[in-house]
């Protein structure tokens, strides 16, 4: 009976976070590089097979199909963020001990990453597609991989095994680039791993070949060769100071996006390990201490206290370089941490699985710039299933702890959800009434089209593109705006003014 009530539970929570989705996805506006994809210059990209744009044939295309198709996007999204939930969830929790909370929990984290990360992922169509899709698709690998290592059952044919592995293989290298290159790192990575299990280990072949076949397509792409070579005007190497451009790219932007702006995410992942390390008397007492003052300062930092500073008020490099080299020591400490003070050898190593992984999604952005708060997303992704593990460690020490644990992140999920709901509806509504309102404007032959920006344009990325941006001139196009007219994006809170003036 209490297995058959965890069951209808996780279902029915599974079932709210996939209709969440599924309206989320519904009132997300199409912005930025949407409305590239889904005009003629999409089409003529996809003709030629996208030679001298980038390598990424399946998501390119995908994104070509969803900003046309409204009911197939907005599935795709429900599908996609349900599933990424589901997988990360199980990946990290054991199915006889899955609830309801940890569906709503691992939610809730996915809700709750920085405004900008989120407004490149969540928030962005063409931004969704290549790194939320792409971080579903790790997911859905190191799960086979880890039902593999103790499954002997043989459920599925094993031509229909190899065959779905072979197209998953091929499908994930032509996602984008950082995690085609990371998955190759863990496809032949896994081999060791699953070095027990031959029958998985034959199948993870084909898995490796669709990889390498999707790789070798995607990276023959004559784009690459200019990037490498520095002619691409937009994505290029570090030609001669790659330590340099390591501290600026790290110090002005990763630090910011991973460390600084994702202040929930590292005091919960700091509270847990605090937890961990006075569980029992190993380790240095004033070890301890130390470790715990620095995380704690700096997750509270992050969270809270930070945003209370003007740091417009002081030289914005200085400010970078500051919390960069404290966000170093917070590695340091949770290093430390995971290696001395810590007894449970499969969290220790689950730990240092998600760190190098992490840490092999960010690498290839020390090399090729530029970097921005999307390319942020997969690592932090990896960080939230360290958070995951550690609070579902802590919370299955004791049941009184367990039940606390339990309604507060039921309450954390069903609030961000709420709260996503809100804003996002918010900037759906004023997106709406944009193009009546246009409409009405260029039916005067006005000179000057007003366009109201969204009260929450932080969530969705380039919603009222800069006059210098190609953006700009392709939201004229969209909206049939003549290059004679000339488009203001006018404040949300200044709008009444200027219309009624």
């Amino acid at each position: 009976m209490k297995k058959v009530n965890y069951f209808r539970s996780s279902y029915w929570s599974i079932l709210l976070i996939f209709i969440f989705f599924i309206i989320l996805g519904a009132i997300t506006p199409l912005s930025g590089d949407d409305w590239t994809w889904g005009s003629q210059i999409g089409l003529n990209r996809l003709s030629n097979g996208y030679v001298g744009y980038n390598g990424r044939l399946f998501s390119n295309t995908l994104e070509i199909i969803i900003t046309r198709a409204p009911i197939i996007r907005i599935l795709t999204y429900g599908v996609v963020s349900t599933l990424l939930v589901y997988f990360s969830s199980r990946i990290v929790i054991p199915k006889e001990k899955l609830n309801s909370w940890n569906y709503l929990f691992t939610t809730a984290l996915y809700l709750t990453i920085s405004t900008p990360v989120f407004s490149q992922t969540f928030g962005w169509i063409a931004g969704y597609i290549n790194y939320t899709l792409g971080m579903l698709l790790i997911c859905v690998y190191i799960y086979w991989i880890k039902i593999s290592t103790y499954s002997t059952s043989k459920s599925l044919p094993l031509f229909l095994h190899c065959t779905l592995l072979f197209i998953l293989g091929v499908v994930s290298a032509l996602t984008i680039e950082h995690i085609t290159i990371y998955l190759l790192f863990l496809s032949f990575g896994s081999y060791f791993y699953l070095r027990k299990n031959r029958r998985k280990q034959k199948i993870n072949a084909f898995y490796t070949t669709g990889l390498v076949l999707g790789s070798i397509i995607m990276f023959t792409n004559p784009i690459y060769t200019r990037i490498f070579t520095g002619h691409d005007s937009f994505r290029h190497t570090a030609n001669n100071n790659l330590l340099q451009q390591t501290i600026n790219t790290y110090a002005n932007q990763m630090a910011k996006y991973i460390f600084q702006q994702n202040g929930i995410l590292l005091l919960i992942l700091t509270i847990s390990i605090i937890l961990l390390i006075y569980k029992n008397d190993f380790g240095n007492a004033l070890l301890k201490w130390i470790v715990s003052f620095i995380m704690l300062g700096y997750s509270i930092i992050a969270a809270f206290i930070r945003n209370l500073f003007p740091a417009s008020n002081f030289n914005v490099q200085n400010i970078n370089m500051l919390f960069a080299i404290m966000s170093l020591l917070f590695i340091a400490a949770l290093l430390i941490s995971i290696t001395f003070l810590i007894r449970n050898n499969g969290l220790n190593i689950r730990l240092w699985f998600y760190i190098f992984s992490a840490l092999l999604l960010s690498a290839p952005f020390v090399v090729i710039t530029p970097y921005g708060p999307r390319c942020a997303f997969n690592t932090i992704g990896f960080i939230i299933l360290a958070v995951l593990d550690l609070v579902v460690t802590v919370s299955a020490d004791t049941i009184s702890f367990n039940l606390v644990v339990l309604h507060l992140a039921k309450l954390f999920g069903v609030f961000s959800m709420l709260f996503i709901l809100v804003i996002m509806g918010s900037n759906f509504k004023v997106s709406q009434n944009r193009s009546p309102i246009i409409k009405n404007q260029l039916s005067k032959n006005s000179k000057i089209i007003y366009v109201r920006e969204l009260p929450f344009q932080q969530y969705v990325w380039d919603s009222a593109p800069a006059p210098q941006r190609f953006q700009y001139s392709m939201y004229k196009k969209r909206m049939h705006i003549s290059n004679s007219q000339k488009l203001i994006f006018v404040p949300f809170s200044k709008w009444n003014t200027k219309i009624n003036n």
